[in-house]
């Protein structure tokens, strides 16, 4: 096993509104209190070579939390977790980290705040570039090209990353055109090639074509399930809309926001 988890579970922190009645005053004052929830609970579940996890819930803050903690960033409060030796967790890169920069700078800069050395990045340079679509671009400013260019940068280092487990918080995805509609058929291709992937999506096709196994991250608790289940409960879940009524189960599962 390259990482997992073993009944793990995290407790956040969240604002909720209290409402009071003031004894001889005509009108409903709020105030809010802070209180701890679980993030996740009971979760169990492990990524080998050439698997890809899949991640749903119905608050995206969730999964995030299970990938930050695959990371190393963040720990759990019950229960194990094996660590991956080596991980890479991507994210959308802001603007602001990469402003003024040009193509290139670009590439070593994002690199490097993804943890890899000056090693590494000599390494990545020309590989990211042609997986980016950006090789004959590499002095030009990147802001003539705008978010597409950087997210294929960002993607690129991941497919070429130096790391077994590769985790994709709602990233699997990313760039332009082409590229974008490419995606998933390279995640296969790292995945087959014996990269361990986990992925936090709200797609369906992202799961039935990327996933060998999923699980769904809940409150109370965590429930492991297929790729065709976990596509079918997002389905559903996107058909109730975003003011679904929730059961008394899980009033307190999702809603609310996390503090660290």
């Amino acid at each position: 096993m390259l990482a997992g988890l073993t009944d793990a579970g995290m407790q956040g922190i969240r604002l909720t509104k209290k409402k009071q009645v003031i004894k001889g005053v005509p009108r409903v004052t709020s105030t809010h209190v802070r209180e701890a929830y679980w993030v996740f609970q009971g979760l169990s579940a492990q990524v080998d070579a050439g698997d890809a996890l899949i991640l749903v819930s119905r608050d995206p803050v969730r999964p995030s939390a299970v990938l930050r903690v695959l990371a190393g960033m963040l720990p759990v409060d019950t229960g194990a977790v094996q660590l991956p030796e080596r991980a890479m967790l991507l994210s959308s890169p802001q603007v602001k980290w990469v402003r003024e920069l040009s193509v290139e700078q670009t590439i070593r800069l994002l690199s490097g705040i993804y943890g890899f050395s000056d090693a590494e990045v000599e390494d990545l340079v020309e590989p990211v570039a042609r997986t980016a679509e950006v090789q004959g671009l590499l002095h030009r400013p990147l802001e003539e090209f705008g978010k597409p260019v950087r997210d294929q940068i960002a993607f690129a280092i991941a497919l070429h990353a130096p790391v077994p487990v590769v985790l994709f918080d709602h990233t699997a995805t990313m760039g332009g055109g082409d590229f974008r509609a490419s995606c998933l058929d390279r995640l296969v291709e790292l995945r087959d090639a014996g990269k361990a992937l986990v992925i936090a999506t709200d797609r369906p096709k992202v799961a039935l074509q990327v996933g060998t196994g999923a699980v769904i991250v809940r409150g109370k608790r965590a429930d492991p399930v297929s790729v065709v289940d976990a596509a079918e409960f997002l389905l559903r879940d996107k058909g109730k809309g975003h003011k679904k009524r929730r059961s008394r189960d899980e009033d307190d599962e999702d809603e609310g926001g996390l503090e660290f």
